[in-house]
């Protein structure tokens, strides 16, 4: 694959996820000025908040889009970290089983051990009134 066709597709990628970003803060936003709304009651003090509230979000999220587009700094950062990303190798099937199983044991065997010394551990302290009230 050649330079030139890697800075493309690393360019869908990285605009593709800056969108989906956006529209994920579009969605939150929208949802954060409809739940202010109900608090304050706003629906009711102006008489075109959903209005605004919708007009607002909008312009939040696309101005954030255009903000990691236009910032060189936040643009280089991306690029870097999808390469950085795409080197990333993931373990197969049969280690993801095995160190899975491996942790399951140890957890078990932790919270095996824990359990045993938080036993005799109020077993301990349930005596220490007796000795000093004797």
């Amino acid at each position: 694959m050649s330079t030139n066709t890697r800075k493309t597709n690393t360019s869908k990628w990285l605009n593709a996820s800056v969108a989906i970003t956006c529209v994920v803060l579009l969605f939150l936003c929208t949802r954060f000025f409809k739940i202010i709304g109900e608090w304050f009651e706003l629906e009711v003090k102006i008489g075109s908040y959903s209005v605004i509230s919708q007009v607002a979000s909008v312009l939040i999220a696309l101005g954030t889009f255009i903000y990691i587009q236009k910032n060189q700094q936040v643009s280089t950062f991306l690029k870097d970290s999808f390469t950085e990303v795409v080197k990333v190798v993931f373990p197969d099937r049969n280690e993801t089983l095995s160190m899975t199983w491996k942790v399951m044991i140890l957890v078990t065997i932790c919270g095996f051990v824990l359990g045993v010394f938080d036993y005799f551990s109020t077993w301990f302290l349930s005596l220490l009134p007796g000795w000093f009230l004797g």
